[in-house]
């Protein structure tokens, strides 16, 4: 009778009869069916014509050091053998894999153990309420998998000469020292002198952002513009002040060029809309092109690099600021954060498992579908500070942004622009299996994670 096969292992000790020699028969057939009536034999006493079930797979043979097969088997004291027990005109499956038990019970001396084919389904995401501790790796981790270190072997690419402007709440000059090059006032917010977090006593999130630039380029030079508040309660009172703090910048960075500071200048913007709420018409800013959207296009096409996180706002664990229905695919990356002339940023963990916050695409049809644009690493803590977390896309963003001013110390925006490192850059991110633009996967890490390495490499061979 035909019957549904059930796989189930069976662990067996070598130290009777000579039993590795002819597990590791290197004829497979003679292998397996060495395995198969060996089992049998054990489990039922005598050799059966009618075998209930099969060796599928030694997997003790198929584990070796190295990448060649050793002539001679290991020395093991146990060996695994896979059985797929189909049963026979006596025995259901079940009946034999409950047979394939009860004889490893009772033969200690034949079976250390058995066990059924366990059912895995690998998450394909990661949240920080699914585990005991919320930071998953720390600094070093995080910059091996973005290939920070073979960054930091190169000649002259360490941020010498590059100019970046933090868009967020604030940096600390004192902290920052010869770091810091100044920055503007917007309302009652002074640059260089973040407001205190009432109740935290960890450091303020520009200054994260901050942390995360110059480790990857410390000679990058930091301007402070503390425009984002720490939740965009207004849309429309938060974009007014924006439009004007990015004309300023704009036109002032363009007298900084041509006076004291002449190399090139990336914006970074770890701030994003969570909350559609407050936005009136519905769509506005968030979906539409919009007057500040054209000053971000505007300075990408000045040659200015600016960076976005792509927002907090994924599907499987959003930010609790998240608005009810500005969460998700499609959902969660808008306005400037989905203009396609800037490089947007989402956060995967230091093994590149994508963080189930990080918000996902496609963009705004009008603005930039194709988001976000790579992913970086998040959710990491310094090497020598447990205590200093990095968490978010913002994270994620800064270390981006230290990448750019990285390269950008040894390729200036006059000899590549925003639009040709952007495109470098996406194309060098490391590519799981299936990643294209019509499938989640695409929706969540763009077209990869970040490689500064073959960044640099590319960059090498293209512009000499």
């Amino acid at each position: 009778m035909t019957q549904n096969p059930i796989r189930h292992y069976v662990v067996l000790k070598t130290a009777h009869r000579g039993i590795s020699k002819a597990y590791f028969d290197p004829n497979l057939d003679n292998a397996n069916n060495w395995a198969t009536n060996y089992v049998a034999e054990h489990v039922y006493g005598r050799e059966l014509s009618d075998l209930p079930f099969q060796c599928v797979a030694r997997p003790s043979n198929d584990v070796h050091w190295g990448t060649v097969r050793p002539a001679r088997p290991p020395e093991l004291s146990e060996v695994v053998v896979a059985l797929s027990a189909t049963g026979n005109s006596r025995r259901t499956s079940r009946e034999v894999v409950n047979d394939l038990v009860k004889a490893a019970a009772k033969k200690p001396h034949i079976f250390a153990g058995s066990s059924p084919d366990l059912v895995f389904a690998s998450s394909d995401h990661w949240c920080m309420g699914q585990a005991s501790d919320p930071i998953f790796a720390d600094r070093s981790a995080a910059e091996r998998l973005l290939g920070v270190d073979y960054l930091r072997a190169q000649q002259g690419v360490n941020g010498a000469g590059v100019n970046v402007v933090i868009v967020d709440q604030g940096l600390d000059r004192h902290a920052l020292g010869a770091s810091y090059g100044g920055g503007w006032s917007v309302g009652a917010a002074q640059p260089g002198s973040p407001l205190p977090t009432p109740g935290s006593v960890r450091r303020p999130h520009g200054m994260m952002i901050a942390h995360n630039i110059l480790k990857v380029a410390p000679k990058a030079l930091l301007f402070d513009l503390p425009l984002a508040p720490p939740r965009i309660s207004n849309i429309q009172s938060f974009l007014s002040l924006a439009d004007a703090a990015y004309q300023t910048v704009e036109t002032n960075i363009a007298i900084l060029k041509s006076g004291d500071f002449p190399g090139s200048w990336i914006l970074v913007n770890p701030w994003g809309i969570l909350d559609r709420a407050t936005e009136h018409p519905k769509g506005h800013y968030t979906e539409n092109p919009s007057p500040f959207s054209r000053l971000v296009d505007m300075a990408v096409a000045e040659n200015i690099d600016v960076v976005f996180a792509a927002g907090n706002c994924g599907q499987f664990c959003p930010d609790d600021r998240c608005g009810p229905r500005d969460n998700g695919p499609g959902h969660s990356i808008w306005g400037a954060n989905s203009l396609q002339s800037v490089l947007t940023v989402g956060a995967v963990r230091s093994d590149s498992k994508w963080l189930g916050y990080s918000s996902q695409g496609p963009g705004q049809q009008l603005l930039g579908p194709n988001k976000p644009d790579l992913c970086a690493a998040s959710q990491f803590s310094e090497d020598d500070d447990a205590f200093s977390i990095n968490t978010g896309t913002s994270a994620a963003c800064g270390i981006a942004a230290g990448v750019v001013a990285a390269l950008r110390s040894r390729w200036g925006s006059a000899a590549v622009s925003p639009g040709q490192l952007k495109q470098i850059l996406n194309q060098t991110a490391r590519k799981p299996p299936g990643l294209g633009w019509n499938n989640p996967l695409g929706h969540r890490l763009g077209n990869g994670v970040l490689d500064a390495r073959a960044a640099f490499d590319a960059l090498s061979h293209q512009y000499p």
